[in-house]
């Protein structure tokens, strides 16, 4: 049996015969293809797109985000990361639709559009911790009337949200320091410059 290193260079060249004979097949002309005309001076290519397969292996490696894609290396595209949220007026605003379940105590369930207002929460996590100002009563800024603060929870359970509200509360607890605020800090004013 021939040593691991062996076999790799032998699998390597089964595999570049491989794809030699694929891309030569694709090279190949066919009868309909423009005829050369060296009178002119001017060789008439086929338009054929030359590519080079991947190999058969999975693709673990991400591809290079500034660089061409290599050739015979499968690779997966990474997403670029979500933007960094920096206030949570914007992402809240998006919960309105529940103000009434929230403020009103004759409304006995929230309407579908308040549910799925959370699911763009859970896509980004960032996002998510902007929920925190819902269970220590900061939506209230939002809202047309007075928050009661006694609907949140069951407005988390009447929308099945993906985290028991009690871990949700002890998570947001946990993170004080890095929810962002709703929103951004104005700038400082200009004082009077005297030349």
């Amino acid at each position: 049996m021939a040593p691991p290193s062996k076999c790799f260079l032998i699998l390597l060249l089964v595999a570049f015969t491989k794809i030699a004979n694929t891309a030569a097949i694709r090279a190949e002309p066919s009868a309909t293809a423009a005829v050369p005309s060296p009178a002119n001076g001017v060789v008439l290519h086929p338009e054929a797109e030359y590519s080079i397969p991947d190999l058969p292996v999975p693709a673990l490696l991400p591809c290079p985000p500034l660089f061409p894609k290599i050739p015979l290396i499968p690779c997966h595209k990474v997403p670029p990361p979500p933007p960094e949220v920096t206030e949570c007026r914007p992402s809240l605003e998006k919960l309105m639709p529940c103000a009434g379940f929230l403020t009103d105590g004759s409304v006995f369930a929230p309407p579908p559009e308040c549910c799925a207002a959370f699911d763009p929460f859970y896509e980004d996590a960032a996002a998510l911790t902007c929920l925190c100002h819902l269970t220590d009563g900061d939506i209230g800024e939002l809202l047309p009337a007075p928050l009661n603060r006694r609907r949140i929870v069951p407005l988390l359970i009447a929308c099945d949200f993906r985290i028991r509200p009690d871990t949700f509360s002890d998570v947001c607890n946990a993170l004080k320091d890095r929810v962002p605020p709703m929103d951004l800090p104005s700038p400082p004013p200009l004082k009077d410059q005297h030349w």
